[in-house]
């Protein structure tokens, strides 16, 4: 809501309802549809509440401007304060009365009637058409199909949607469509509405024309001058709540890419959630296996317009890596059937996957470099001749180059091995191993500390296979 603060200059009021220090007026009382209406309260005070007005009979108010005035008479200090809310009516209204609060008085203003009348010219050129279901679920989401008309020889310079707002969720859903029909230029716009109570909905669209104009200025030059016309429509859905949670009709399924593995090798699963409906409000599904090691990622939702309804896909992939035989339990969900108007429950089968045990392999918990030490010893028995003055040559170049390098710093950063994540995946047993897999899985960055737990790791390996 655009709030204009500054001095309001009233130019016609016709309409006037005057109950002690408040008058009530609006700026027009015959309207032809499309053209706004300013509704103005006038109160004379010290002290003065107006009343909070976001909607009037229903229609948005597009702005409010304030203003006052300040009197002395005869030494008497009077405050006069006007505040103004502007809007569009699609059809006939009464404005209801208000309380305005004064020196901690109350008073009411009386109603004030709003004829609004077709305007033939921009009909005639222009269409806008709303089509949606007049009952909808709260929760459910139903399709609302907007489309705009425009003659091939009306000219527009600027068009602006304006969309309802309230109670509910409204999203578009893939991109407008222009095409031609034989006689109209048509705009279409398809939208995803969920109500969130129950109620009435007053469902108004809006379109905010601009047609170009020449005019002179007050130097004498030619100027484009832009007039606006608002071209509107508006529906009233009834909703009803039903459940509280998912609506609609779907199904459940598993996809496993093995379920015969090696110790601690992976297996990639997806549980997908699909059908009619909206799974934007299905909580995060956590997959719960003993004894083994899970990673998953944040579920994946997609939505598309399927026989003129709404079918979303809930995708979640995870990572399963154990060392002993485990079972995959049944995911369940429970949701409304539309269709059979009743609470289902559906559920995923259980899956077993066996582990095949390798007996020939070095499994690693723990890695501590004290005591993780194999040495071997080997004795070597060659018969040679000694060369003293060769040796005594390496002696002394040793002893120089080792004088040269003590003022040489040379850095060698440790890289991370390529293919980190499958490399560690079968040692997933070892606790800090288990922590940084996580952190590549859901790509981390790793801190020093784990940089330099995984050099110490292979290099220790390695001496274990010499």
């Amino acid at each position: 809501m655009k709030i204009i603060n500054g001095k309001f200059i009233f130019l016609l009021l016709l309409v006037t309802n005057i109950f002690a220090n408040v008058v009530a007026k609006v700026d027009k009382q015959n309207v032809i549809e499309g053209d706004g209406v300013t509704y103005s309260i006038i109160a004379d005070g010290n002290n003065i509440t107006f009343p909070k007005i976001d909607k009037i009979a229903g229609f948005n108010i597009e702005s409010v401007s304030n203003s006052q005035s300040i009197s002395i008479i005869n030494g008497n200090y009077q405050k006069k304060l006007i505040r103004s809310w502007s809007f569009t009516p699609l059809k006939s209204i009464i404005i209801p009365s208000y309380t305005v609060k004064v020196d901690n008085k109350k008073y009411h203003t009386k109603p004030i009637k709003i004829n609004v009348v077709k305007d033939s010219k921009l009909n005639k050129n222009f269409k806008l058409e709303i089509n949606a279901s007049k009952e909808a679920i709260v929760g459910y989401p139903s399709l609302v199909d907007i489309k705009f008309y425009q003659k091939t020889n009306a000219k527009v310079s600027a068009i602006q949607m304006i969309l309802p707002k309230g109670d509910f969720t409204l999203k578009q859903v893939g991109k407008e469509s222009d095409y031609f029909d034989g006689v109209y230029k048509v705009a279409e716009v398809k939208y995803l509405l969920i109500p969130k109570s129950e109620g009435i909905i007053h469902f108004s669209v809006a379109l905010k024309l601009g047609f170009a104009k020449s005019a002179i200025d007050s130097f004498g030059f030619v100027t484009q001058v832009m007039k606006y016309k608002i071209l509107a429509k508006n529906i009233d859905i009834k909703v009803k709540k039903i459940y509280d949670g998912i609506i609609g009709n779907f199904k459940i399924s598993m996809d496993l890419d093995k379920i015969k593995v090696k110790v601690n090798k992976p297996v990639n699963g997806k549980l997908i959630i699909e059908g009619y409906g909206d799974l934007n409000n299905l909580s995060d599904i956590k997959i719960d296996i003993p004894n083994a090691t899970i990673y998953d990622n944040k579920p994946k939702i997609t939505q598309i317009i399927k026989d003129n309804k709404i079918y979303s896909k809930y995708e979640k992939s995870f990572v399963v890596l154990a060392d002993n035989n485990y079972t995959i339990p049944p995911v369940e969900i429970s949701y409304y059937d539309i269709k059979e108007k009743k609470v289902k429950n559906i559920s995923t089968k259980p899956v077993f996957v066996e582990v095949i045990k390798d007996k020939n392999r070095v499994v690693v918990n723990n890695i501590d470099n004290n005591k993780s030490k194999i040495q071997v010893q080997t004795k070597i028995v060659t018969k040679y001749k000694t060369n003293y003055i060769m040796l005594l040559s390496i002696f002394i170049l040793g002893v120089i180059v080792g004088y040269l390098l003590s003022f040489i710093k040379i850095k060698k950063e440790f890289k991370l091995p390529a293919n980190l994540y499958n490399k560690l995946l079968p040692y997933a047993d070892n606790p800090k191993i288990k922590t940084i897999l996580e952190k590549l899985y859901n790509k981390k960055k790793l801190n020093k500390e784990e940089k330099q737990f995984i050099k110490e790791f292979f290099e220790n390996k390695r001496s274990i296979k010499n």
